[in-house]
């Protein structure tokens, strides 16, 4: 069944339109101070060393940070991940006296949305030097990424013949926005997941991650470099109250003559959104940029001695042993987020008087 599915959506996308040039109807820029607080629970009575890194906001294409404050008990800094130069906050208590462990960042943040109209006639082939610089983003055997020779297989059925990066990319974005679900739309998709290639085509979608990581491995299949943005939306229901934002990844793709292009599946395959088109080559304003990557080298991180493969909130060792970051059976995750946004609105213009 998912052979034949994957086989008629490929068979529609090759006549599909090239991306169309569509305008956001959300303002091109905004500006947005937002308190984020994030929470660690379970820390026992005796413990003598606890340690929290905590993602937060910084500056990134299309987001500027124009100020921002930390509360954060113990001693704290910023620090900055050696791989991609993603900063978090880390905290380090010792002997807590208290089960629960809380830090704030307060940030105020500027945002921007971004819509390219893609012409695939002015991008270019994807040269050797570009796919040695990018050497991380064209890896085939990145965890959860993995290019399998199931991957291949549906990635040169989907393209076929063609070898412009442009179609190509937009060829397995149809391919992935139509055959995947968001457990947001199907509840009986997993809602906690790793985030892996393997587990999104197995279970027909999955979490943003499952099914980003699907995406990058397919394109990653066909030399395109692609890698994996975290972050979480601002979401106009939520404005002016404390609440738990979820998470929001999305994925960019490399675009010789137009540079990395972000895009979000999830957003992509919502029948009452924006449609596909706005969301294969673009986002809006509405979410908070974190950390880019997967498989963090953390400063400071001793548990077990491996990578940290993402930071959605957070991550957190207790007397050196890792804290649940995701739900373990009837377990809870011990990392907790709510966030409290206010958008900052441009002061009126001034009242002019006529004589």
């Amino acid at each position: 069944m998912r052979t034949t599915l994957f086989a008629l959506a490929a068979l529609a996308m090759m006549s599909a339109p090239l991306f169309a040039d569509t305008a956001s109807p959300e303002p091109s820029t905004v500006t947005y101070k937002v308190a984020q607080t994030v929470t660690l629970t379970g820390i026992p009575e005796g413990a003598h060393d606890v340690k929290l890194w905590v993602a937060i906001p910084g500056d990134a294409p299309f987001q500027e940070v124009l100020d921002i404050a930390a509360s954060v008990p113990g001693t704290w800094s910023i620090v900055t991940e050696p791989d991609r130069g993603n900063r978090f906050l880390y905290a380090e208590v010792s002997a807590p006296t208290a089960p629960t462990l809380t830090a704030r960042v307060d940030v105020t943040v500027r945002r921007h949305s971004v819509s390219n109209a893609i012409d695939a006639a002015k991008v270019g082939p994807i040269t050797d030097t570009m796919r040695t610089l990018f050497a991380d983003e064209v890896r085939a055997d990145a965890p959860h990424m993995q290019v399998t020779p199931e991957i291949t297989a549906m990635a040169t059925k989907a393209c076929g013949a063609e070898t412009n990066p442009a179609l190509e990319a937009k060829a397995l974005l149809q391919l992935v926005a139509g055959t995947t679900v968001h457990y947001s739309r199907d509840p009986s998709k997993s809602k906690y997941s790793a985030g892996d290639a393997e587990v999104c085509l197995a279970h027909g979608g999955g979490t943003c991650t499952d099914i980003h990581s699907l995406f990058i491995a397919l394109a990653r299949a066909r030399g395109i470099p692609a890698r994996l943005q975290m972050g979480y939306r601002l979401r106009e229901a939520n404005e002016g109250k404390a609440a738990d934002p979820g998470y929001r990844c999305w994925a960019e793709y490399f675009l010789p003559g137009y540079g990395w292009v972000p895009t979000d599946l999830v957003e992509a395959e919502d029948p009452k959104g924006l449609g596909p088109d706005r969301w294969f080559t673009g986002l809006t304003a509405r979410r908070l940029w974190l950390n880019q990557g997967r498989e963090f080298n953390l400063p400071h991180h001793e548990a077990n001695g491996h990578p940290v493969n993402t930071m959605i909130i957070g991550y957190a060792e207790i007397d050196g042993v890792e804290a649940r970051v995701l739900p373990q059976g009837d377990k809870p995750s011990q990392l907790s987020r709510t966030v409290f946004y206010s958008e900052v609105k441009a002061p009126a213009p001034a009242a002019v008087a006529l004589n």
